[in-house]
């Protein structure tokens, strides 16, 4: 990203954004609509619960935002991609939870932040269909954003009030944008709501308080179990009213550690607490995952996981899960310090609720329930070798 991009960057954090009017940004409004469906606007039955699990992965991107839907038939949604510094990330990310094809893609709104690493994705994962709001940009991430999505192939469809997002299993609507003269690129945001069997997912994209007036005016049911917060927890959103007829149970706010924006802000943070809901930050809790089967909800955060054990002379490492949900290891690694080795953790690799898994290696070791097998050699010195375990985006989650 270029030095004027950056600043327009900042500019847009800082709600100084103007829509673009310059014949550029006409070209790409064109650009961006050339070839785009309606979508379908009849209502969507709401699909039975079957005994399939719903995942939620809020994926720590930093001062950033993008969620992988995974529903119970297998089909994956991304909403954004984090800057562009995120995309291979990100597409590691995706392929780690086995995604190798994704039925929709939903990039909320022109802004680098959210749309930045979507060229990697489209580049890298076949995509079905983007749904994005009719704003553009004229920024260079937005132009590779647009140039990835026409050579994808992908269908384009307008994301605004009333458009369904259609996947099987799950009921996907959006709840905005319902104008489309805004002063302010964030209140584009599509805002989207998802539901599986009783419970309800909202992801408000950066829409601030005038987008949210219009969804409470138009009498929209904005009821979820589930709120991702909001422009980072900035003040510009989640006004009392709204959040009063959202009444989440639980939000998630994705935001950088230490940022410069000073997201989420105290006012967001005591509105959330006092409205009884619970919080959860990626800059203290890295990737979070949700999971529902459609009436109950378990919440994971890969802070969770810790190394609780090194064995040095047994070459024996126990890894804990002290959350109440299971945990995905695939795409993790475990690092011998010292000796720098790796050992990377199979696809599928998962730790129960409240359970532990065992790495063992050695001319002893051998695989087991919950017990991995590392290598028949020494990994561990005796002196002395501190471990570290990281997640699947390079995260140290863990040390030792």
């Amino acid at each position: 990203m270029s030095e004027s991009e950056r600043g327009l960057h900042k500019l847009s954090c800082r709600r100084k954004w103007l829509i673009p009017t310059i014949l550029s940004s006409i070209v790409l409004a064109v650009l961006v609509l050339s070839g785009c469906s309606q979508g379908e606007t009849a209502p969507v039955a709401t699909p039975s619960v079957n005994h399939g699990i719903l995942q939620v992965h809020f994926l720590d991107v930093g001062q950033a935002d993008s969620a992988l839907l995974i529903s119970p038939g297998g089909e994956a949604i991304l909403i954004d991609g984090g800057n562009n510094d995120d995309g291979p990330k990100v597409v590691d990310y995706l392929k780690a939870q086995g995604v190798r094809e994704l039925s929709a893609i939903v990039a909320t709104h022109p802004h680098e932040d959210h749309i930045g690493g979507l060229d990697s994705v489209l580049q890298s994962i076949p995509t079905k269909t983007v749904y994005m709001p009719n704003a553009a940009s004229n920024t260079r991430t937005f132009e590779d954003f647009i140039a990835a999505v026409n050579t994808s192939g992908a269908e384009k469809i307008q994301a605004k009030s009333g458009v369904n997002l259609n996947i099987p299993d799950l009921t996907g609507v959006f709840l905005a944008p319902n104008n489309s003269g805004y002063k302010e690129l964030n209140n584009f945001s599509a805002v989207l709501k998802v539901t599986y069997g009783k419970v309800a997912f909202l992801f408000e994209g950066d829409a601030e308080d005038i987008s949210e007036a219009e969804m409470l005016k138009n009498g929209q049911d904005l009821k979820a179990n589930v709120l991702k917060v909001g422009h980072h927890g900035s003040n510009s959103s989640t006004t009392s009213g709204f959040l009063k007829a959202v009444a989440p149970q639980h939000a998630i706010i994705s935001v950088g550690a230490d940022n410069e924006y000073g997201h989420p802000t105290p006012a967001i943070l005591d509105r959330l607490a006092k409205a009884g809901t619970n919080v959860y930050r990626t800059d203290q809790s890295g990737t979070i995952i949700v999971t529902t089967d459609g009436e109950s909800i378990k919440i994971n955060k890969t802070d969770s996981i810790e190394l609780s054990d090194i064995d040095l002379h047994g070459e024996v490492v126990t890894i804990t899960n002290r959350s109440n949900s299971e945990v995905n290891l695939s795409g993790w690694k475990l690092v011998s310090e010292v000796g720098d080795q790796t050992y990377h953790f199979p696809s599928g690799t998962t730790v129960t609720a409240g359970g532990s898994l065992k790495v063992v290696s050695g001319e002893n070791a051998g695989a087991g329930a919950d017990t991995l097998v590392w290598t028949q050699s020494n990994i561990w010195n005796n002196n002395g070798d501190p471990g570290a375990l990281y997640d699947s985006q390079g995260k140290l989650v863990s040390k030792r």
